[in-house]
């Protein structure tokens, strides 16, 4: 069988149609890696952003092959051969299946070397569920291409196949009426990746369902590939609606689907063991050693006020508005295209800009202390130069008074800001 597949591999299109998945999806991610440096799943998912495109090339590559058996007339020499035709088309199927299965996993592999060394964390089962189902997938549209291919040899049906499988994403709605829990179930390239938080996920009963789905498809392609009677394609059928019957008792025809998903465990703090405390998400904790620095830097800056955060924990709720906001320091953390921390070199100033607070919603009018006295308060704060005229001025006043005075009224300004309340006279009152 090995010295059998190893002829199909050689005489067939299939080792360039793998080169070609492979270095689409390799090259498709690498273009975008700063959306997902920052762990296996979320380069999963965007994987799967890509996969109209990889199985677009997948269904023209069969449908091609399929053609170049016909054009080359060999059609009526296999048939002539004393052997099933099941028998004849599984050296075909399995050379394109493994070719196609392991390009997209491979193209996974070569781009979760790029993080190896600083994501750390990793949801084994909820990552092979997504990274197999899109491996599958690409394996169905494989073997549907060699089908149509073998029905329709024309020069015309494997570019219309890529192009009808590039556009399924703009059409999966129109398709689905609007359900999206069915719009990304039979369309595995829709809804995931490319704007995905780096704590989302996709649920373990989603890419079960998914992938027996994806199997009845490919079972289905196999067994209409492998027909030689009219019968016989009619029971091809079978898996496929199977396969979707299933997924759907799965998913509770949608009950059990959830929109944008995120790991709790992800999102769980992972802090040093020593004080002052330093916080990220599990799924940021590759990074812990190149946050700590900078965080105490800024929270010994901070120590000069009264009240004071004791520890710095990593921003989790962008969204936040007055009264929510911690008593840590929060650490505004965003990965770069490395997977290192972006603008690590300027982290602390970051942090401590708006007197080390993070902007927030303020609600209805209010919006805390004028521009220019945060400035001032700021630029006090780090030892730097002021922004604005005005703000220079208000600066020249805190540095001329002693340093508990100024700390004190720097620590109001603070509040003033977390508590979206006026503050504008702080830094030019009467000394106390």
């Amino acid at each position: 069988m090995i010295r059998i597949f190893r002829i199909e591999l050689r005489r067939s299109a299939a080792r360039w149609a793998g080169l070609m998945v492979l270095t689409a999806s390799a090259g498709l991610l690498y273009s975008a890696r700063e959306r997902w440096t920052a762990g296996y799943m979320i380069l999963a998912m965007d994987q799967r952003w890509y996969l109209s495109l990889l199985t677009g090339l997948a269904v023209a590559a069969g449908a091609w092959q399929a053609r170049r058996e016909h054009a080359s007339r060999v059609t009526e020499l296999f048939a002539s051969v004393p052997r099933p035709r099941a028998h004849q088309v599984v050296p075909m199927l399995l050379v394109y299946g493994v070719v196609a299965f392991v390009a997209y996993v491979g193209a996974w592999s070569l781009a979760a070397l790029r993080i190896v060394g600083t994501a750390e964390y990793l949801p084994a089962g909820a990552v092979a569920g997504v990274v197999v189902a899109g491996a599958v997938a690409v394996v169905a549209a494989a073997w549907f291409g060699l089908v149509v291919g073998r029905m329709l040899p024309s020069v015309l049906t494997a570019p219309a196949l890529a192009v009808a499988t590039f556009a399924t994403p703009l059409v999966a709605r129109g398709i689905t009426g609007r359900r999206e829990w069915l719009s990304t179930l039979l369309f595995p390239g829709y809804g995931l990746g490319g704007d995905s938080t780096d704590f989302a996920t996709v649920p373990g009963r989603f890419s079960i369902a998914q992938m027996l789905y994806l199997t009845g498809l490919a079972a289905g392609a196999a067994l209409l590939f492998a027909a030689a009677q009219h019968r016989a394609r009619i029971v091809a059928l079978a898996p496929a609606l199977l396969g979707a019957a299933a997924a759907v008792l799965i998913l509770q025809g949608g009950a059990a689907f959830v929109r944008d998903p995120v790991d709790p465990a992800a999102r769980e703090l992972v802090c040093t063991g020593d004080a002052p405390h330093v916080c990220v998400a599990r799924v940021h904790s590759g990074v812990l050693d190149e946050v700590t620095p900078p965080a105490r830097a800024a929270l010994a800056k901070l120590a000069r006020l009264p009240g004071a955060p004791s520890r710095a924990e990593e921003d989790l709720s962008p969204m936040r508005q007055v009264g929510e906001y911690p008593d840590s320091m929060l650490v505004p953390l965003t990965i770069g295209d490395d997977g290192h921390v972006n603008h690590r070199d300027r982290l602390e100033s970051i942090m401590l800009d708006n007197v080390g607070v993070l902007p927030f919603v303020c609600p209805d009018e209010a919006t805390g202390p004028d521009a220019a006295v945060v400035d001032a308060a700021t630029s006090w704060l780090l030892g730097t130069a002021a922004h604005t005229a005005r703000a220079g001025d208000l600066l020249l006043t805190l540095r001329g008074l002693d340093e508990q005075e100024a700390a004190a009224r720097v620590g109001a300004v603070r509040r003033a800001i977390l508590t979206c309340s006026s503050g504008d006279d702080l830094l030019t009152r009467p000394a106390s």
